[in-house]
């Protein structure tokens, strides 16, 4: 085993195991990629309003519940429409797109952090930036982030290119405008915004600022005009003020005027979304900035002393030529981090563009450790924190399944998830003593990634009991299209509308049920038994199906004991309730 794994990590096979862990990875994205949850409400907005492109066969407008939508711009609409073309309309092809895009920014990041650094810094990003749980679960959602994030990555590729030519290459600064140009088409701004201000501060930053001229701005203002206008204008043509409203209002003051009071929540979103790899990332950045020495000192006092001429020196290195790379990647994360963080809009997964940057500064750190064979307690610390987040993600999770096994039937594969995280910690640990960093990465990263794929798409839609994938699959099954409404379950129309595609709404009153229902043809609603029994007895409804759901309530400790009491008196009855699918005829 250790020598195939000596093997493995080869320069000679390095472009080998890229390609098989894109493999890997890809198929890692899409196993059980209909299973709901994990899920994000936003997707219902594409599965709807693409469904309702392909069966209409207008491709410009998106309609979401009989409403022209205008938040965002038309590629990723188009791009799903191709994949419900080629494998049927269903939640895995509307997700398919995402899965996709996510592999490849897997390939497009070792292309890139082949150019910015020499030795293994390529081959670890790319093994870094899939385990990271962001860009995994993004990957597996329908909706236009991380196709966003890969013509970013895009476009940052092809300026490094043009950047180490000497601003040669015609054909770089073309496809640089270009790549921004599909990025808007996705997304939005953004697209446009994070790669123009990485691209101008590095290069005042390194001192370049006349190469700005060589960038061929006003050619790439045509190409970005050229792709984005003709869209907007026809909506315009079509749709008038409506369309022009929506964009200054919703879409540009809206999101640039609010009442968002400063906060350092990007800041927390990488500690939640990128363990373990931060702790490494926190190291990497601590040894960078000086502030763990290197040098002997006599006392703690004499080192705290260091610690600013430390900064100041080290600062000033990351300015000269041979570390233009490293400082490149700061400037990365940092207009990421900074640019939403003043717009005050807080949404998680507005860091994404930030993952391939936080993925290549780990990976140097690692790189760095193998090469120079540094043992030093910045190093040890994360290793040892990592082995602790495995060690108790493997208690955790085998102690929920052996409890969710007392009161509702959990199949016996489950408890393979926590013997990965042990093993992972074992593991990790072990490599440590060996300085084997190279196949720490690739422990820390193949755990992580088969962990995602296996709680997403097996653990988590078994153990949730909200998705009402039963119901969905009898509506598809039947081919039922009559107007659906869900009472009373919150968020539930959402889901139901991701899974069946088809447009739901949302009832919350018992006069709407009762509007709802007075009409000539078959209608569909989803209740609670208890709200059928004790509101709507007197109202003939038919049960066309019944699922369970677990009985709501916010979790705490003293909402654990309740249920628990209730686990042990009356086994999962009394953690759930009935929920019916129910018709009017």
């Amino acid at each position: 085993m250790l020598t195939f794994l000596k093997n493995l990590f080869s320069k000679a096979t390095e472009k080998q195991l890229v390609f098989f862990w894109l493999i890997f990875c890809f198929v890692a994205l899409t196993y059980e990629l209909g299973g709901v949850p994990p899920y994000h409400s936003d997707e219902n907005y594409y599965v709807e309003s693409v469904r309702n492109m392909v069966e209409s066969g207008d491709y410009l407008t998106p309609i979401y519940r009989d409403e022209k939508r205008f938040a965002k711009p038309i590629l990723y609409y188009w791009l799903m429409s191709a994949s419900y073309k080629v494998f049927g309309v269903s939640l895995v092809s509307a997700r398919l797109t995402s899965a996709f895009f996510g592999s490849l920014a897997i390939g497009l990041l070792y292309l890139l952090s082949s150019r910015l650094f020499e030795g293994r810094v390529a081959l670890y990003s790319a093994l870094i930036l899939p385990a990271s749980f962001m860009h995994f679960q993004i990957s597996r959602w329908a909706t236009t982030d991380i196709v966003m994030n890969f013509f970013v990555l895009l476009a940052l590729y092809f300026f490094v290119r043009l950047y180490q030519s000497d601003f040669r290459g015609k054909k770089d600064a073309y496809l640089f405008y270009l790549a921004m140009a599909l990025g808007f088409m996705t997304k939005g701004p953004p697209a446009v915004i994070i790669p123009g201000m990485v691209a101008i501060i590095f290069l005042w930053a390194a001192q370049k600022q006349r190469s700005l001229s060589q960038m061929r701005i006003g050619q790439g203002i045509m190409i970005l005009l050229l792709v984005i206008l003709p869209w907007f204008a026809t909506m315009f043509i079509l749709h008038g003020d409506e369309f022009k409203n929506h964009i200054v209002g919703a879409e540009i003051k809206n999101r640039l005027v609010n009442d968002t009071p400063f906060s350092l929540y990007y800041v927390g979103v990488l500690f939640r979304y990128y363990l373990p790899w931060i702790l490494f990332f926190l190291a990497a950045a601590l040894q960078q900035f000086g502030i763990y020495s290197c040098s002997p000192v006599s006392g703690l006092s004499e080192y705290f002393r260091q610690i600013p001429k430390n900064i100041k020196t080290r600062v000033g290195l990351l300015f000269d030529r041979e570390n233009e790379s490293v400082l490149f990647c700061y400037i990365w994360l940092l207009v990421c981090l900074v640019l939403f963080t003043l717009l005050g809009i807080e949404h998680s997964r507005y860091m994404l563009p930030a993952s391939s940057a936080v993925a290549i500064l780990v990976a140097k750190f690692f790189a760095d450790m193998e090469r120079e064979r540094l043992n030093w307690a910045g190093h040890k610390v994360p290793v040892i924190l990592t082995g602790i987040v495995f060690f108790a993600a493997a208690l955790f999770s085998g102690v929920a399944l052996y409890v969710l096994d007392m009161i509702y039937y959990t199949p016996a594969q489950f408890f393979l998830l926590p013997i990965v995280f042990l093993a992972a910690g074992v593991s990790v640990l072990r490599l440590n003593k060996k300085w084997q960093c190279g196949k720490q990465v690739f422990v820390i990263s193949f755990s992580l990634v088969f962990a995602f794929s296996f709680l997403s798409g097996e653990v988590l839609p078994h153990v949730n009991r909200y998705p009402m994938k039963l119901f969905s699959e009898k509506i598809l099954a039947e081919k039922i299209s009559d107007p659906i409404a869900v009472y009373r379950l919150g968020n539930q129309r959402a889901r139901l509308g991701v899974l069946t595609g088809q447009k739901s709404y949302n009832l919350s009153q018992p006069e709407q049920i009762q509007k709802f229902i007075d009409t000539n043809k078959k209608v569909l609603i989803v209740m609670r038994e208890k709200d059928l029994r004790e509101s709507f007895s007197d109202i003939s409804l038919k049960i066309v199906a019944e699922d369970v759901v677990w009985l709501r309530g916010r979790v705490n400790w003293e909402r654990l004991q309740e249920l628990w009491g209730k686990a042990e008196s009356a086994g999962a009855a009394g953690l759930t309730e009935k929920i019916y699918l129910l018709s009017n005829r």
